[in-house]
């Protein structure tokens, strides 16, 4: 055997010593290798792991945060517009504050001795106590809804002030009287005697109130059958009865969208009963919380007393007895009627009545020559509204400077059942 085969075969029989991985391929392999591992499934499932923990100590590190500004008490708390400043912190925090104030403000007053029994001692003045102001102070919410804000909790409606029954409301004047109101409702006697005022009073009205609904029709009278007001809310009859036609119509278009609903539901009622019938149903409208009656008051009232056996559906008054009568050529010398015949009266006051608590309308009158007669005059008593004689405008003149004639009547003061104590006849000459 040649000695070059002898090598060989030494070669190959000779064992090699095991040598590790990071050894024989360096650090880089080992990198390699790791990285290997971790994209196995057991590799996956201990980085997944991994991210969790760090997860949840973020999620405790969040929370205990949050807390900690939870339980801080601010020194100050906004509000929102509801009644979340009514809640128990609010008020709790609130007290908190107006206690740190009144200790901040209070002053320490030095105490004064004398051995003397008889000495004189000018005690000094004591502050003005802060406390009880700061405590009697109550916060104010706001007038809208929604969430209350801050710590208040819950939610809220505020109320704000409303339109009351005007007693805080300054009267705005016309034609000599000041009016008491924010929204009118003005009746026009447009009857030819009062054709030449009619223009000058609706814009004297529309001056101080330039969105008044103003209803015309021809004549002031009141006609009542039985114990109802012909055309008014109980009257149940047929209407078409409108005598002499109004020198000027009512404009629909110059009416307000209430005025609109009114002038196309009860116009036929206008015409059948005129102002009884206005007044009557105006009482019961609460879009108005003043009413305005401009005319010569010459017609008055009549009631009719329906003969026993026939119907009283309509307004005619055919066979029917006057029983009443108080207008300016009425000769009648006393009231005819029953209690039960009155009682039309005693509602419409008792309407009117309502004004001085906010629940009605209150009620005016100008007159150019007949002071109203008694049931305008006790419905304007009952209201709180005011009756004015205008016999200047007869002469196109102007209204008097002074509040002279405030009170009812000119010059008769009106008695509490609404009468004057004067004849119509010789009223009518005044």
């Amino acid at each position: 055997m040649t000695a070059e085969r002898k090598n060989l075969l030494r070669a190959r029989t000779t064992t090699v010593p095991f040598e590790p991985s990071w050894r024989r391929d360096g650090f880089g392999g080992t990198l390699r290798l790791l990285w290997a591992h971790l994209l196995t499934s057991r590799g996956l499932l201990v980085s997944v792991g991994l991210h969790a923990l760090l997860l949840l100590i973020a999620f405790v590190w969040v929370i205990s945060v949050m807390k900690e500004q939870r339980y801080k008490q601010p020194e100050f708390m906004a509000t929102g517009a509801g009644g979340g400043a009514d809640g128990d912190r609010a008020r709790i925090l609130e007290h908190n504050l107006q206690l740190k104030k009144a200790k901040a403000t209070a002053k320490t007053v030095s105490r004064i001795t004398s051995k003397n029994p008889a000495a004189q001692i000018s005690l000094p003045e004591l502050p003005s106590s802060k406390l009880a102001d700061t405590l009697n102070t109550k916060p104010t919410g706001s007038s809208s809804k929604g969430f209350g804000g801050g710590s208040g909790g819950g939610f809220g409606a505020g109320k704000g002030i409303g339109v009351g029954n005007a007693r805080n409301f300054v009267g705005k004047p016309v034609m000599g009287a000041k009016i008491n109101a924010t929204k009118l409702a003005v009746f026009l006697d447009a009857s030819r005697s009062m054709a030449r005022y009619l223009d000058r009073v609706e814009a004297e009205i529309r001056k101080q109130f330039p969105d008044a609904d103003v209803f015309l029709y021809s004549g002031i009278w009141t006609n009542v059958k039985d114990d109802t007001i012909i055309g008014g809310l109980k009257y149940k009859g047929s209407t078409g009865r409108t005598g002499s036609a109004p020198v000027r119509a009512t404009d629909p278009d110059k009416l307000t969208a209430t005025g609109k609903r009114i002038f196309s539901q009860y116009d036929a009622n206008f015409r059948t009963g005129c102002v009884g019938a206005w007044l009557d149903i105006m009482r019961s409208e609460k879009h108005y919380d003043g009413i305005v009656i401009f005319s010569d008051f010459q017609d008055g009232v009549t009631q009719y007393r329906t003969p026993k056996g026939e119907k009283s559906d309509g307004y005619s008054t055919k066979n029917a007895t006057i029983v009443y009568s108080d207008g300016m050529r009425s000769t009648l010398p006393t009231d005819e009627r029953k209690p039960a015949e009155k009682r039309w009266e005693e509602d419409l006051v008792n309407a009117f009545a309502g004004a001085k608590a906010g629940r009605g309308p209150r009620l005016y009158l100008f007159s150019t020559q007949v002071e109203p007669q008694p049931i305008f005059n006790r419905c304007v008593l009952a209201s709180g509204g005011q009756v004015k004689m205008v016999e200047w405008l007869r002469t196109g003149g102007n209204p008097p400077t002074d509040d002279e004639q405030v009170s009812l009547g000119k010059p008769t003061p009106v008695k509490a059942d609404g009468s004057s104590g004067t004849p119509a006849a010789v009223r009518a000459l005044r």
